[in-house]
């Protein structure tokens, strides 16, 4: 194996997880992104949806 002195290990972890907590958050903050976009999608649709059905009672 690769001899490496603890301090080389210790910026090798750091590094690991570092890369670990951004890819993470990456594949997370599309999750949201995404989940945001379409709640804010049926939100539209039910408001549009809503405003048709008290037009047609108006009438």
């Amino acid at each position: 194996m690769i001899d490496l002195d603890q301090e080389t290990w210790i910026y090798l972890t750091i590094i690991a997880v570092f890369l670990a907590y951004f890819l993470w958050n990456s594949r997370r903050a599309k999750r949201i992104k995404k989940q945001r976009k379409n709640r804010n999608f049926r939100k539209r649709y039910m408001e549009r949806k809503q405003e048709k059905e008290s037009d047609s009672v108006v009438k």
